[in-house]
This record gives C-alpha cells, structure tokens and sequence, in this order.
C-alpha cells in the first residue's frame, strides 16, 4: 500500500487530498483539508500553508509525514491578483478623516505618532505626550534644530516633525535623535493643530509599509471596521512612495478627498509619453505602440494608478530579489 498527497496551491487558497493505492492499483480516498495560501502563488512563503494543510489532512486521516510515499503539487506560477484586476478611475472619498502627502527629499527614518503642535508650543508640552512638531517657514532650519534639540534634553516625547521648508534633511543633520521629518508641506497653516498625526520616512532607496496600508493606518488610529473601508483608497495611493503624512481629523473637518485616477509615464527606447488613466485604453494602447520597444512604464505617484503599479513593482521586485 502507498500512502499519497495531491496539492494545489492556488491564489487565495490550498487544498490537499491524501489518498492509498492498493496493490493492484485502486485508490482509496482518505482524507482532505483547505487552508488559505500563504503568500503569493509560486513562491517559496507557500511552504507554510503547504505543509499545514498537509498536516491537517494527515490528521484527519490518522496518518504521518513519514508514511507518505509521494507528494505531488501542481505547477504554480506566481500571479499577482490582488491588483491586476482593478477598475483605475478617479476616486472620492467624503467625510474623510485622512490627508496624505509625499515629498521628495524627506529627513530622517521612521514611523512617528503624536499629536500636532506649533513648534512655538513645544515648551508647553507635557513630557508624556507624543507630539509631531509642525516648523513653518518662518522658523529656520537652525532654530528649529536648537528647539527639537532642546526638546530632547527636556524629555519631551518628539517623535516626528513636519516642515514647511525644504528643510527635512538640514534639520535632521542637526539633533541628537533620529525622528522622521516630513518636509514641502506649502500649506502648513492648514495643517490641524492638536490632532493626531502619523508620519513615516523609508530608508533611501526602501518604501513606506505602515501608511500605504490600510491595516497599519487602522492599527495607528485605532480606527473601526467601517473608517477602515473609508481609507483603503488613500492607503493604496500612498504605495510606492518613500514617505508620507496622514492625520486623523475630526469627521467632517475634510469633507471631501480626492485620489485622481493618475496618469502613466511610458518610457520607450527613443520616446516618452505621458497620458492620463481618464482618456481610456485605446489612446494608452496607441502611446505604447509609438513608445515600444517599451523599457519602463512608471505611475504618478499620489494617485491610484500610481499605487497600482507601484504595488506590482514591490511585488516582482519581492520574487526575483
């Protein structure tokens, strides 16, 4: 008697069948499991789920690993299905409770939560009180250095700063801690003081992997099931970006948030184009004709397409390291 294992590895699940062939070559089913595929298709985060529900199966059919003669799997191919299949158009969000923002040359390297307050207001601050430092433009980059400086030594719990300058950089340069700074943010005057505020800075070269994540946003604002649903959108246009800024503002503060649908960058041997997700696929499909041979097509970051690709980026760029 040989005791066997058949296993599919699909998409968003793996199922196992354990079966017995007789001598004479009839099979005999024993036993059977399902369990959710853990990570993507085809790559080797599968083991996990794989060796799971083979073990369940072999449970439930009274059996052990080391009785198992053969395993067989099926041919699976890494399939990035989350996001291949979305409808990419304008999205609106009402009522929103998120902001978000991603500058060029931020300071710094982290996630920080806090409430938000003027740096003028440091001083008053309680020491045990998480804060985001706001630093308008008024304030220069020294000063602002000297107050955050002088912020630590206080034991004031400073856990990130927002500039109005492009100053991220030159502020860090000059503290004694490493913080996360959120620099260009023009309208700093519209920024809501006393509200709770989580800003996150990527390594050079690495991607933000709280805020561009709907759980993580939720986790930091303690956020239910239904505010979670609200901020998908703005949690997936912030994927691909090295940095980014979300405060939680009171309902109805924000009443409206829009997340344009994007536009695609087709870099061809000899030319570029640009075009915008709204105009459709026949004029997309025309560009990368004039484009090709294509070399690289990027998305506009900020915006739905742009968290789209860059999401499938991330994701190939996992699989072959």
């Amino acid at each position: 008697m040989r005791l066997i294992a058949g296993i599919d590895i699909g998409n968003a699940t793996t199922e196992t069948v354990i079966g017995q062939i007789s001598d004479s070559g009839q099979i005999k089913f024993k036993a059977s499991s399902i369990v959710k595929t853990t990570g993507i298709k085809g790559t080797k985060d599968n083991i996990a789920g794989v060796y799971s529900g083979l073990k369940k199966a072999l449970d439930d059919s009274h059996h052990t690993v080391e009785e198992l003669e053969l395993v067989r799997i099926n041919e699976a191919a890494p399939v990035i299905g989350d996001v291949a299949m979305e409808t990419i158009t304008e999205t609106i969000i009402t009522e929103s409770t998120m902001i978000g923002h991603n500058p060029t040359t931020p300071g710094g390297v982290g996630l920080g939560v806090g409430i938000s307050v003027d740096i003028e207001a440091l001083s008053t601050c309680k020491a045990s009180e998480p804060v985001i430092v706001l630093i308008p433009k008024t304030v220069s980059y020294e000063e602002a250095a000297l107050a955050l400086t002088k912020g630590y030594e206080k034991k004031l719990k400073i856990l990130g700063a927002i500039a109005e300058q492009d100053d991220g950089v030159l502020i860090h340069n000059r503290i004694p801690m490493t913080i996360p700074i959120i620099d260009e943010v023009k309208h700093l005057d519209r920024v809501p003081r006393g509200m709770l505020t989580a800003i996150e800075v990527a390594i050079p070269g690495g991607i933000i992997e709280t805020l561009s994540n709907p759980y993580g946003i939720a986790t930091v604002f303690g956020l239910d099931s239904d505010e979670t649903k609200m901020i998908v959108p703005i949690a997936r246009a912030l994927i691909g970006t090295r940095s980014a800024v979300v405060i939680k503002t009171p309902r109805g503060d924000v009443q409206e948030r829009r997340i344009p649908a994007g536009e695609i960058k087709i870099i061809g041997e000899k030319r570029t184009k640009l075009i915008d997700i709204e105009y459709g696929a026949e004029p997309l499909m025309k560009h990368l004709e004039v484009c090709a041979p294509i070399q690289d097509i990027l998305g506009e970051a900020g915006t739905n397409a742009g968290g789209m690709l860059e999401r499938v980026r991330q994701v190939m760029a996992t699989l072959t390291d």
